[in-house]
Formats: structure tokens, C-alpha cells, sequence
């Protein structure tokens, strides 16, 4: 079987369908994600591979294992190596195993970077939906409060696993918390602001 790159793969499975709420596709959102990994910070060439693949396809498996492409297929089909094949079926959410998830994924650096940089993306995709429609519509306020439940506990795992890349300045998980709580503290302002005239 030849091998796909997982953008040709990413490319394959979203097409043209565009991210909700906004004019992007939604091909576009695992570049996002791969820009909030901070890879330059790096100097691991293989763990920047790792990144990469794994931010590139982080949503396939939970998105579209109903049509075949499960963990295996997409190992297959990319030719992922063995950590890199445990990173994404670390950050696939599976049904009946919600309780544990954030607390497994942060347990690992890697799970932790990629999953920040999966938030950063949405937030900000969400703070411009927002901002195109002058406040939060339904179903962009259930979002937000389904980020809101789970902002606290990534920041109290990402602390309490890892107090010294938090206090490096050029470590991407000191990096991308300072981004998360930026951009998360403008939605909420606006959210607040939107309750309280409500």
C-alpha cells in the first residue's frame, strides 16, 4: 500500500467543508494547530516530526473512525511510528472515557503541546466567530461553556505537570499558556459582558 502524507490525508477528508460559524475551511484548522506547537522552539528533529503528524491529524480518528479510518488505518495509511501512533490515540476522545481524558493527555509533554495548541486554535476560531456576529449566538455560547468547564483543569494539569517548561520562556508550553489565557479572557469578557445586558 503507498503511503499518504497526513496533510494529503487531512486534505482528502475535510475537502471543502468550512468551519463552523466562520468563512475557513476546515482544512486549515490542523495548520493552525500546528502553528500554536511552537515546533521552532524545538530541537528534536524526530519529536518535531512527531508533532507535526500528530497536530496535522489530531481530529481524523475522532472525526471519521465511522468511516473507516481508525487508529490502525491511519497508522497504515501515513506510516506513523509507534510513539506517534500512541500520541493520537492519546488525543482522540473515545465515547465512555471522557473522565480520564484530559488528566491522561497532559500526562505526557507532547499530549500537553498538542492539546494547548488544539485550544488556542479553537478559541480563536470561536473569538472570530464572535466578533462576526456581534456577540454569541446558542450554539456558540454551548461551546464556550463546554471550554469554560475544561479551561481550568488544562491550566491546573499543565501546571502541576510541568512548573518548569511553564517557567521558560522559550519552551512552547510556557508560550502557549500565556496565548490561552489572552485569548480565553477576551471571550470571556464578551461573554460576560453579553449575560450581563441580557
Amino acid at each position: 500500500m503507498s503511503q499518504t502524507t497526513a496533510m494529503e490525508l487531512v486534505e482528502k477528508l475535510y475537502g471543502t467543508t468550512r468551519r463552523e460559524g466562520l468563512d475557513k475551511f476546515s482544512v486549515e484548522h490542523p495548520l493552525d494547530v500546528v502553528s500554536y506547537c511552537f515546533l521552532h522552539l524545538q530541537k528534536d528533529n524526530i519529536r518535531i516530526i512527531r508533532l507535526l503528524n500528530v497536530a496535522i491529524l489530531h481530529d481524523v480518528v475522532e472525526d471519521y473512525a465511522q468511516e473507516g479510518y481508525t487508529l490502525e488505518r491511519v497508522q497504515s495509511m501515513v506510516g506513523l511510528g509507534p510513539k506517534e501512533t500512541q500520541l493520537l490515540d492519546l488525543i482522540t476522545r473515545k465515547e465512555g472515557e471522557e473522565n480520564g481524558y484530559l488528566k491522561n493527555l497532559f500526562a505526557l509533554e507532547d499530549g500537553a503541546i498538542i492539546k494547548l495548541a488544539d485550544r488556542i486554535a479553537n478559541l480563536k476560531d470561536l473569538l472570530n466567530w464572535v466578533e462576526k456576529e456581534q456577540g454569541f449566538t446558542e450554539r456558540a455560547a454551548g461551546i464556550f461553556a463546554k471550554y469554560r468547564a475544561e479551561n481550568d483543569e488544562i491550566l491546573e494539569l499543565t501546571a502541576r505537570n510541568f512548573p518548569k517548561q511553564m517557567e521558560d520562556e522559550n519552551h512552547p508550553i510556557a508560550r502557549q499558556v500565556k496565548l490561552l489565557r489572552e485569548v480565553f479572557a477576551k471571550l470571556e469578557a464578551i461573554y460576560l459582558s453579553q449575560s450581563s445586558s441580557a
